[in-house]
């Protein structure tokens, strides 16, 4: 599905393991504990594209690691100067599937969900559950496979910040 978003935007959530970071590592550790952390590839040039031109925003539903560790993670491969906000399944209780999750993002953003895109490599935690809520989802798709459902798609991250852009 060609990608679009509808004007205006207020605000961009990027999923964290699998859209930002890179998820290879110990499971049962919090990622800003691994020895090893490292961005995916254009995470660096998204983040720049959109940073200082509205609030950048973490959605995780990770379960081992809490705000505190996605941001320290975060800092350790440059990135945690972008965020302004990270919403954590770990503190919110409720995943990316619930309303409530998002109910906390557009409170504390103070902006409509409608308002608000989101990006990550999940088709059902980043793209279909928030897009019946409202937001407009964009689906993380590397790899290129073929959507099950038509959504907005982009392979390399600095795509899905050039939409942002284009509906500030």
């Amino acid at each position: 599905m060609s990608p679009q978003l509808r004007a205006p935007i207020h605000a961009a959530c990027f999923d964290w393991g699998g859209t930002l970071m890179s998820e290879a590592g110990p499971a049962d550790l919090p990622m800003g504990a691994w020895p090893e952390v490292r961005a995916l590839p254009g995470a660096r040039e998204a983040l720049a594209l959109l940073h200082g031109r509205l609030p950048l925003c973490i959605a995780t539903n990770a379960s081992v690691s809490d705000r505190s560790q996605v941001e320290r993670a975060l800092a350790r491969v440059g990135l945690g100067q972008f965020f302004s906000h990270v919403f954590c399944f770990t503190e919110i209780g409720a995943r990316k599937d619930e309303p409530a999750f998002w109910l906390a993002v557009a409170t504390r953003l103070g902006v409509p969900l409608a308002s608000v895109a989101m990006v990550g490599d999940s088709l059902e935690q980043d793209v279909l559950a928030p897009a019946r809520f409202g937001v407009q989802s964009v689906w993380f798709n590397a790899a290129g496979q073929v959507a099950p459902h038509p959504v907005p798609t982009v392979e390399q991250l600095p795509a899905f910040s050039r939409l942002v852009l284009q509906a500030l």
